[in-house]
């Protein structure tokens, strides 16, 4: 099933792109940002667990609302980024839910990651909150040192379509060939009996073909570099852009938030 936020439409024609704004100071990121407003990206990401300021909930609501104000033309999506799964620092259960419980209320962001490993620990209940902000969510899991078994990540994806996420989100580390392949062919091997739609990303030199072919492996978002990437294997955002072109495959339906 499609899903529209604003202006944009999340389909299996072209994945649409996002890039991460990466900066830790004020000054830097509205910088970055001014430079995502002006690139062909559809989405930008807050990387907020990279902000120096991020344990002073009143210094990131100010500068999330400085970054929707110079992001008039795309989507914000709002991240912390667990030390777990590739993020910069240690923050309890506690402080993540009380961060993007406070973010989510300000109403400057379009869409908020949410990792599943959060969501199990605080509940539908806190899901639900979030998407009750006239928020989407993005629900993800990430393993930076392998591509789990195929079951582990069907398994992961039914989780996050049972908690209510508006994306799903796996990104993956591959040791061969193989998992790549396989990373690829998850979204058919899901169809069945889930319409969620999915962004898949194999990490890594090794996974770079992931992040150009989504109309054929059926993955609804990518993620490209501005200058500094925010995970292994981004492309620039320019030239990501010009493969995708290349390599869209026509297809064609919808479901609307904000």
């Amino acid at each position: 099933m499609d899903l529209t936020i604003k202006n944009v439409v999340f389909d299996e024609e072209r994945p649409k792109i996002c890039v991460p704004l990466t900066e830790a100071t004020e000054e830097a990121l509205l910088l970055q940002a001014e430079q995502a407003e002006q690139s062909v990206a559809e989405i930008v990401e807050w990387r907020v667990d990279l902000f120096q300021d991020v344990e002073d909930t009143e210094a990131v609501l100010d500068v999330l609302a400085k970054l929707r104000s110079v992001l008039k033309e795309k989507l914000l999506l709002f991240t912390f980024r667990s030390k777990e799964e590739g993020g910069d620092r240690e923050f309890s259960l506690k402080k993540y839910q009380t961060l993007y419980e406070t973010a989510a209320a300000s109403g400057q962001a379009d869409l908020i990651d949410i990792e599943l490993a959060r969501a199990e620990f605080l509940g539908r209940h806190f899901v639900q909150q979030i998407k009750d902000q006239n928020l989407a969510v993005i629900m993800s899991s990430h393993d930076f040192d392998k591509t789990p078994s195929d079951g582990a990540l069907v398994m992961k994806i039914r989780m996050m379509a049972q908690f209510g996420a508006d994306i799903g989100k796996i990104a993956v580390m591959p040791q061969t060939i193989q998992d790549v392949l396989r990373l690829m062919g998850l979204s058919v091997r899901v169809q069945a009996f889930d319409t969620l739609p999915l962004a898949l990303i194999s990490m890594g030199e090794l996974g770079k073909i992931t992040r150009v072919s989504g109309s054929l492996i059926k993955s609804v978002l990518t993620f490209g570099a501005l200058d500094k990437g925010s995970a292994p294997g981004q492309l620039p955002v320019e030239q990501l852009a010009e493969i995708l072109k290349w390599l869209n495959i026509e297809k064609s339906g919808s479901e609307t938030i904000g």
